[in-house]
């Protein structure tokens, strides 16, 4: 029988914090914000990405209590594996047909565009790798609810990016939907992956005095794919991708 570990249930809670902060202005409370109308997909991305934290705190809570519906929720996470991919790179694909359609001059959104292609990009395929190693390593505890974390944290920089846009962070532009004018979105994002990681690294430390071979793992992929990412963003041909697809 496994037993349940606060720290893991806690992480979990804080992903889906974030997620909920960060959407709030234009999905959860748009009600609120000046934010003008925005299609279906988005509330697809939204709701899809929502769904995904809130079954991972479904899972961290049932473990130590429930563990066979927790087993039987778990395969659901093959779902996932396959929509959020497809539908964060979709909404992805279609930011700068967007901010056209808001009127906007994408020109000074060009450079954050091809950053965030590219962080994206990375994120959903490291969110499918690791989630395909948390069910081929499920009988493994210690090792699958790592493998879990690292999967969710993967895609969680869109949802820190926009704690960038709340004014009280420095943003003026009127229309929260779009691109915060501070330039902090790369700085949040990349900053809550640290902070993640590290928590995980202090955790494995405090507790098993040394680190887990997959938070190792883990960290280096995260963490090496946000250092690797300038190399495609600052070339030409890394360039050129972006704006092909897009």
């Amino acid at each position: 029988m496994r037993t349940r570990d606060r720290f893991y249930l806690g992480m979990t809670l804080v992903l889906l914090a974030i997620v909920l902060v960060g959407f709030t202005p234009t999905l959860f409370g748009r009600a609120a914000f000046h934010v003008p109308k925005m299609p279906g997909y988005l509330y697809l991305h939204g709701l899809v990405t929502a769904s995904w934290f809130v079954l991972l705190v479904t899972q961290a809570s049932l473990v130590g209590s429930k563990l066979a519906l927790h087993r039987q929720l778990g395969w659901a996470a093959a779902g996932f594996a396959i929509l959020i991919p497809v539908v964060g790179m979709g909404t992805q694909l279609a930011i700068p047909e967007r901010l056209q359609a808001l009127g906007a001059d994408i020109t000074p959104f060009r450079p954050i565009i091809e950053n965030v292609f590219w962080l994206n990009l990375f994120a959903v395929l490291q969110f499918t790798g690791f989630i395909i190693a948390a069910i081929a390593l499920r009988k493994r505890s210690e090792s699958h609810k790592r493998l879990m974390l690292f999967a969710s944290i993967a895609i969680i920089m869109p949802a820190a990016a926009r704690f960038a846009r709340w004014p009280i962070f420095g943003n003026t532009a009127p229309d929260l939907s779009q691109p915060a004018n501070n330039g902090g979105e790369i700085v949040f994002a990349l900053g809550t992956l640290l902070l993640l990681v590290g928590a995980m690294v202090v955790h494995d430390l405090v507790k098993m005095r040394r680190l887990h071979r997959v938070t190792v793992i883990g960290a280096v992929v995260l963490i090496g794919m946000g250092l690797l990412s300038p190399v495609f963003v600052n070339s030409e041909w890394g360039k050129a991708i972006v704006w092909a697809v897009s």
